[in-house]
């Protein structure tokens, strides 16, 4: 009988139970992404081990429960051709645009800063503060993630600047400017806020380096929840050390995680997070992964095609 494998640990009775029901040829038993037992299974919803890929001869079709797929691309996975990949991409845009959001306020308002302060028990007022009313925001990559981003920031107020890869044929509402990647220092150069929504490529590493920072509006803010790799890290502390940064949300860092010896933890104008913010502990991020994944079966077995496959040569 052919087995599908749920890894994905954040699964309730009733999901389970549904993905049985669709699933009625199959085998489907829970099991973590390390156990042997996988390398048995034709289809996988959740995670795999990398280096189990390619030893699970009769896998025809891995669904991730996140969105980035970097780590089963890379060149050593070897990731079989044949092996049908998709992710949960549009399944985290309200969770991580609500933590960009977040950093944005907290920067903005300075409450790192306030927070030392309370923990001293000094009140002690800082001075002036930053409105997303009326600011530039920048959004690098605008899917799911940072489209949700935009329109709020749009809500509050700010005037947005998308960027995407390829050109587009009809502008989001969620933007007042649409740009293609080729203009990124034009986008950048005037924005209160930047924030990278990227997935981690070969195009999107190193992106922002000490040159591309430096193009970067005085005392502007960056935020990254993509991959940290999209920012040179000895760059970044430069930057915020010289002012030429103003501050950074940072979801995700290069090296990862961020080693205990760096600047970054000891400055204020730094929001550090350990690659949370999208974090499945959310119940609605769950309900969407596992909604996402049931329509594709309920397609897989109707034999209709997914409404997207990942693209192995892209990353994405």
């Amino acid at each position: 009988m052919k087995k599908l494998a749920v890894t994905f640990t954040s699964i309730n009775e009733e999901q389970l139970a549904k993905i049985k029901k669709i699933a009625i040829d199959y085998d489907v038993v829970q099991m973590k992404s390390s156990d042997e037992a996988i390398k048995t299974c034709d289809i996988i919803f959740g995670g795999i081990k990398s280096d189990f890929v390619t030893q699970a001869p009769n896998l025809k079709w891995l669904h991730t429960s996140f969105a980035g797929v970097d780590s089963l691309l890379k060149p050593e996975v070897n990731f079989p051709k044949d092996t049908i990949l998709t992710n949960s991409a549009g399944t985290y845009g309200i969770a991580i645009s609500e933590y960009l959001l977040t950093a944005t306020l907290m920067l903005m308002r300075r409450n790192i800063q306030y927070a030392k302060l309370q923990f001293q028990n000094k009140w002690q007022p800082l001075g002036a503060v930053k409105a997303i009313y009326g600011s530039k925001v920048c959004v690098v990559g605008l899917g799911d993630i940072g489209e949700n981003y935009a329109k709020r920031c749009k809500a509050l107020g700010a005037t947005i600047t998308g960027v995407v890869r390829t050109q587009r044929i009809t502008k989001p509402e969620s933007v007042d400017e649409l740009l293609t990647i080729d203009h990124l220092d034009e986008a950048i150069k005037d924005a209160d806020v930047v924030a990278l929504c990227l997935p981690g490529t070969a195009e999107t590493t190193g992106l922002f380096d000490q040159a591309r920072l430096n193009k970067m509006k005085q005392g502007a803010l960056i935020l990254n929840i993509g991959r940290g790799t999209a920012i040179d890290t000895e760059a970044l502390i430069s930057a915020l050390e010289s002012g030429k940064i103003g501050g950074a949300g940072l979801d995700v860092t290069d090296p990862e995680p961020l080693p205990s010896d760096s600047p970054l933890w000891q400055m204020d104008n730094v929001v550090i997070t350990p690659h949370i913010s999208g974090n499945q502990t959310l119940e609605l991020t769950n309900i969407l992964i596992v909604d996402k994944f049931t329509k594709y079966l309920e397609d897989y077995i109707a034999g209709r095609p997914f409404e997207r496959v990942v693209d192995k040569a892209l990353g994405y």
